[in-house]
């Protein structure tokens, strides 16, 4: 005699409510966006405790609306605090949803009541003057969100590359998956911690102003307490989400963590507003943001201009736009994973760094980081060409009558 579940009782508010944020959220901006669903549900783990994903959310946010307004610990751009970086690595690491509140709040606050002491002696009723104040902002929250967010997201997707088949025994299968997710975290972020001082750069020239010793110099030079409390971080994340995990061998169904990440896979498919952009118009934007970043290191216009072309014209090559068939070559890359790419790409441009760089010690242009800058861009996508899918084999026609191959 099969016996018949009892009704199950419906949750209770708290419940409902951190489901309404960790879940309910995401699949509302997965409508607009897989990147803002995506960066709105990692870290997910913590809604199985309601209490904590229920607290943590606005905790983070009106940390980061806090030190927006205040500027503790710094004066000009956040990079000058080494509190806030460890902070930021810290919240990231554990979850990607709450790098993007404690970034919003940040951005919220910084723009809205934020001093900006650079701008006073500069005059912003010009044409391109108020452009300027407010474009060199967004830069430095893309600079936040990316050690916030965009660091712990592509951690774990390029982790997920190194995933053992099911044959592997279990243990050994996570051994690999969290020593991969560690090592490309850290790597990760050492990356962000070289490329912040030159990428937080608009901050001051655009308003005419030089850089501060302390916004250039804290990220190169505690770079290594940043990176250690990131992987310390991520081995933290991968406990807790061992201990809200079912247990190995007990049965007893799901866990409602396991629940949660069904709710948010099996929900129905939506085509993102995002993805309904013609390709070619999503190259450019691509291309303007990646120049956009780039700007701290231009000394004239055209150099903006010939950054700008030159990475669009690399993504239509490797796109489906061109009737390019890469064939083996594509085939053969896509079974390379992302971060071995980035390394393979880091190799060649440190060795033409390490020659072109000493050619322009005696001047103050960026143009050789900027090249590099470029050709690091180049490499990588030309190491992501579109793989082209074979045709459709034609339907077979059907036999005539009495024309069957004999058995």
């Amino acid at each position: 005699m099969t016996a018949i579940p009892g009704p199950t009782s419906p949750p209770d508010p708290l419940t409902r409510l951190a489901d309404g944020i960790w879940v309910g959220v995401p699949l509302t901006l997965r409508k607009l966006s897989a990147g803002l669903a995506m960066s709105t549900v990692d870290g997910l783990y913590l809604a199985a405790r309601p209490v904590v994903g229920l607290v943590t959310v606005p905790a983070v946010f009106l940390t980061g609306l806090v030190v927006g307004v205040l500027h503790p610990g710094f004066e000009y751009v956040f990079t000058e605090a080494l509190w806030l970086l460890l902070l930021i690595a810290l919240v990231g690491a554990v979850s990607g949803a709450l790098g993007s509140y404690l970034t919003l709040g940040f951005a919220l606050g910084d723009l809205a009541l934020g001093a900006h002491p650079q701008w006073e002696t500069w005059r912003t009723d010009t044409l391109l003057g108020i452009p300027a104040q407010y474009g060199s902002q967004l830069l430095t929250y893309a600079l936040f969100a990316m050690l916030a967010v965009g660091v712990p997201i592509a951690a774990k997707s390029f982790a997920a590359e190194f995933l053992l088949p099911p044959s592997v025994p279990r243990a050994v299968r996570a051994m690999v998956g969290l020593g991969a997710l560690v090592v490309i975290s850290g790597l990760l972020v050492w990356v962000w911690t070289q490329s912040a001082p030159l990428l937080v750069r608009p901050v001051f020239v655009w308003a005419g102003a030089r850089p501060t010793v302390e916004a250039m110099s804290t990220t190169q030079e505690s770079g290594g307490w940043i990176v250690f409390l990131a992987v310390a971080a991520t081995i933290g994340r991968a406990a807790a989400q061992a201990v809200l995990a079912n247990p190995i061998g007990k049965g007893g169904g799901p866990d409602r963590m396991t629940q949660l990440e069904d709710r948010f896979r099996t929900d129905v498919p939506v085509q993102p507003l995002a993805g309904r952009i013609p390709l070619v118009l999503r190259l450019l934007i691509r291309a303007a943001i990646l120049t956009a970043l780039l700007s701290g290191l231009y000394a004239a216009y055209w150099q903006a201009g010939l950054t700008f072309l030159v990475l669009f014209v690399a993504q239509v090559i490797a796109s489906p736009l061109l009737p390019l068939d890469f064939g083996a070559y594509a085939r053969f890359i896509a079974k390379i994973p992302r971060i071995i790419r980035l390394i393979v790409v880091m190799i060649p441009v440190y060795l033409l760094g390490a020659v072109v760089v000493p050619m322009f010690l005696d001047q103050t242009s960026f143009f050789p980081f900027l090249l590099l800058a470029i050709v690091s861009a180049v490499l990588m996508t030309l190491l992501s060409p579109h793989v082209r899918e074979a045709p459709p084999a034609p339907p077979t026609p059907a036999a005539a009558p009495g024309t069957e191959e004999p058995k």
